[in-house]
């Protein structure tokens, strides 16, 4: 079976997101053909030219499926791919308010027009009202292993007697609210511990920090399935986050994570006074095992959902 991935390329120029990337390997060990189309440029008229680059890349290559990351790039596949044979799967990877232009949108194009659409999470498919496929991206357990805490504190530069709270997103990303995650740390009023925002850093370093934190925080306003939260499960780091997408079945309340409702700051700060008080690694990693939510479990299911087609 041959799948064209499409996806935005904008991370850095002609660069897939890591997610995408590595969901991309993993259906390859699968023994997919795979082949990958970067959409570079960000509006309508780059997304144009993409379509008219991918449909010239369709009709040369007669992939059997075109799995499309964001609905955007859905649509784009959709118009690529008239007058072929080729099926078209997309991944909606984030939720968005009921009702919305885009809500609406969306769900025409999943009743009338994609031939399969995976959600990654039940929050998002309830929002939609539609019943999907729920398949949240997968951890690479090969890549987020556990490495000693010391270890990770020194290569990390993190100051002995200070407790860190990292943060893993561009502070500039209005909708993962650093602002709330500097707001609730500041509700600490503890001088010993120090929001560090984690950014623009290879996986292998992120794995590192997540390793040497003492607690993460996610403080979005919305989510489908984050992978930051599954990753640091998969490093054993407590886990303090607002309750968007799955992230409470995916914590499943293990001892050491907690999850608490949006905008709530006081919640927030005593969440993670009590993660910080747990002074111990969690059973993240066994709970993404249990879970089914390693990359060659996803990959699978998502290859189940292509052999259907």
């Amino acid at each position: 079976m041959k799948v064209l991935f499409i996806a935005s390329g904008n991370k850095s120029v002609g660069t897939v997101s890591a997610f995408v990337r590595s969901q991309y390997e993993s259906l390859q060990r699968e023994g997919l053909d795979m082949i990958l189309f970067p959409v570079i440029g960000k509006g309508w008229k780059s997304y144009a030219k993409a379509m008219i680059r991918l449909h010239r890349l369709v009709r040369r290559e007669k992939p059997d499926i075109v799995h499309a990351h964001y609905s955007v790039c859905g649509v784009v596949a959709a118009l690529a791919t008239l007058g072929t044979k080729t099926k078209v799967v997309v991944s909606i990877l984030g939720s968005f308010p009921t009702h919305s232009f885009k809500w609406r949108w969306v769900r025409f194009f999943i009743k009338h027009v994609w031939n399969a659409t995976i959600v990654k999470s039940k929050r998002t498919a309830n929002q939609l009202g539609i019943d999907l496929p729920v398949v949240p991206n997968g951890v690479n357990l090969d890549q987020f292993s556990l490495v000693d805490k010391e270890e990770a504190r020194k290569k990390c530069g993190f100051e002995e007697g200070k407790k860190y709270v990292i943060w893993c997103s561009h502070p500039s990303r209005s909708e993962k609210r650093f602002s709330l995650a500097q707001e609730a740390v500041t509700a600490l009023n503890d001088p010993n511990v120090i929001l560090y925002p984690v950014f623009d850093k290879v996986h292998d370093e992120v794995v590192d920090y997540m390793c040497a934190a003492d607690v993460l925080l996610l403080t979005s306003v919305c989510e489908g399935s984050p992978n930051v939260i599954k990753e640091a499960m998969a490093c054993n780091c407590p886990v303090v986050s607002t309750d968007v997408g799955d992230v409470d079945w995916v914590t499943g309340g293990i001892e050491g994570t907690i999850v608490v409702p949006y905008g709530d700051v006081e919640a927030l700060r005593k969440g993670l006074c009590s993660a910080l008080a747990f002074h111990s690694r969690t059973q993240g990693r066994e709970r993404i095992k249990t879970l089914g939510l390693t990359i060659e479990s996803v990959a699978r299911k998502i290859k189940t959902i292509y052999d259907t087609l």
